[in-house]
């Protein structure tokens, strides 16, 4: 394939670096100032780059050589970044990856926002990972827009109770078949693992088989396909000093327990001292349901998967539980939908919130989306405040606050 000269800006939504093609003897071709995504490029970098796919006005390429690099470049702690699809950005510097996440998200939203670094390090933050076994036992995660997997023998972003796990997790996917996840959830009593592979009968027995190893190294509790097996069948994955909140390997957790306290702060502030009576949307195991109780006077609490909202009403029990948002009149409407956003549905019972309406959002594209149907509703967008939960990944959170703009013409 072709390969020319770009010119790096930026990085992007997705976790490339993006740039424009320039032609280095300064003529102005065809495709001069076309994007171009390459990935583990640095900003401010002139890169050679060969590419892969191309469109009229944009394409896709592969690093090939550094021509100028950036001062923002750094050396990436981990030996397999590059090859490894688990991480994006570790080649160069936090504050630059930050102010990516920045930009990412006042493009999406066409509004300043106000950027909070992370409760914790930049590396060993993880409390659950999914894990994949690959041929002849290998496990790890998958290779960079690739379906084969990179042996992992250590990961710098996994935390201490994880860590401490993987000598024993890898030797039980020794004996487990090719394709088999592995679902870790590190929590307060240790760490818990859920298994999926076809040959179940198979898989707790060799578990079984390797049990000894596994309790030695943190791990308390097995399920199979989200089945107890054997030891604990949840772990509290509560913030520190948060209410419970018990979690099987495999339910929804946000990345970490440090992480979580950032973003429950977020929330809870987002929310305010005195929200009303509050709908919660998509309010899963109950993880601001906990913290919603205390200042609500009432929360009906809602969400479309039986096992996430059986644990909520166990997690947060003084709220009311359904399974599609209640029919009922609220001052305030919270949020938190998966990666695709929110549904029709979900959306047109937020838009009944009497004043506010707080979004708790992972994708900044899908929120620049819902942020236009609300405003469609008569909700103004007043604060978006972006966290960066996991560094060293593209990825961001993000917490709106959108206020009933007839409640603004008012005040």
């Amino acid at each position: 394939m072709q390969e020319v000269t770009i010119e790096i800006d930026g990085l992007a939504p997705g976790g490339d670096a993006v740039g424009r093609q320039r032609d280095p003897r300064g003529a102005s071709g065809p495709n001069d100032g076309r994007a171009t995504f390459v990935p583990l490029a640095a900003p401010g970098e002139r890169v050679r780059a060969r590419l892969e796919r191309e469109k009229a006005r944009v394409a896709w390429a592969e690093l090939v050589a550094i021509e100028r690099p950036s001062p923002d470049r750094v050396a990436p702690v981990c030996p397999l970044f590059g090859a490894c699809g688990g991480c994006q950005w570790q080649h160069v510097s936090i504050d630059v990856q930050r102010d990516a996440k920045r930009r990412i998200v006042e493009r999406a939203l066409g509004t300043p926002i106000v950027a909070i670094a992370p409760a914790g390090p930049v590396f060993g933050y993880r409390d659950r990972a999914k894990l994949t076994v690959g041929s002849g036992g290998r496990l790890g995660f998958h290779a960079r827009r690739s379906h084969e997997i990179v042996d992992v023998t250590s990961c710098p972003l996994l935390g201490p109770e994880l860590a401490r796990a993987l000598p024993a997790l890898r030797r039980l996917a020794g004996g487990l078949t090719a394709g088999t996840e592995l679902d870790v959830q590190a929590g307060a009593e240790g760490v818990h693992v859920n298994l999926v592979q076809a040959d179940a009968k198979a898989a707790a027995a060799h578990a079984r088989s390797e049990i000894d190893r596994l309790e030695a190294a943190g791990v308390v509790g097995l399920s199979l396909a989200g089945k107890p097996t054997l030891g604990r069948a949840e772990v509290d994955v509560a913030e520190p000093g948060g209410a419970p909140l018990a979690i099987p390997a495999g339910g929804f957790a946000q990345v970490g327990r440090a992480a979580n306290a950032a973003l429950v702060a977020a929330v809870r502030e987002a929310v305010g001292p005195s929200p009303g009576a509050v709908g919660e949307l998509y309010a899963g195991s109950g993880n601001f349901t906990r913290r919603l109780l205390s200042v609500a006077t009432a929360v009906y609490a809602s969400d479309g998967d039986a096992a996430a909202r059986s644990r909520g009403a166990r997690n947060a029990p003084g709220a009311i539980w359904s399974a599609r948002p209640a029919a009922v009149a609220v001052d305030t409407v919270l949020l938190d939908p998966p990666r695709e956003g929110a549904d029709r549905l979900h959306l047109e019972a937020a838009r009944r919130a009497r004043h506010r309406i707080v979004y708790v959002s992972c994708d900044p594209q899908t929120l620049g989306r819902d942020a236009r149907a609300l405003a469609a509703g008569g909700f103004h967008l007043t604060q978006a405040i972006a966290l960066d939960l996991m560094p060293q990944t593209f990825h961001v959170e993000v917490v709106a606050i959108f206020e009933r703009i007839s409640d603004r013409i008012s005040a």
